[in-house]
């Protein structure tokens, strides 16, 4: 009778073992941020229409205007239809403005005005870098 009870014991704790093993796999993947996805369709309107996707949540669309060629980024909760470039450009746009973006975490603090009076030949990767993603920031507010 105590084999039973020794089969029932080994039983139980590999079940406990089991679902603490579960909960952990289940809360290292959920620290995983999911990917941007985009697909498109066509429609009847806008030609083919790009959706930008955050998991199973629409975060809005995209379309290239033939008139000026200039790519139309739709973002959801928002009013603005801001014109871009690029068709990278306008998914960029959809993602910030959807609270997806996370800055990359830089040591150095740069001064917008310092580098702005240096000459462009002495200016490192970086601080170019810095000083384009502060441009389409400022073109972004302005839109």
């Amino acid at each position: 009778m105590s084999q039973a009870y020794s089969i029932f014991t080994t039983t139980d704790e590999q079940t406990i073992a089991q679902t603490e093993f579960d909960a952990h796999i289940e809360a290292l993947s959920s620290d995983i941020e999911p990917e941007i996805e985009i697909d498109s369709l066509e429609d009847c309107d806008f030609g083919i229409l790009y959706r930008v996707w955050h998991t199973s949540k629409l975060i809005g669309t995209f379309y290239r205007r033939t008139i000026d060629d200039k790519w139309i980024a739709m973002p959801f909760d928002s009013d603005s239809r801001p014109r871009c470039n690029t068709a990278a450009e306008a998914q960029l746009l959809i993602v910030a403005m959807a609270g997806l973006l996370v800055a990359d975490t830089v040591d150095e603090e740069f001064d917008i005005e310092e580098l702005l009076d240096r000459p462009f030949d002495e200016l490192t990767p970086l601080e170019w870098e810095y000083l384009k993603q502060h441009a389409q920031t400022e073109e972004f507010l302005a839109a």
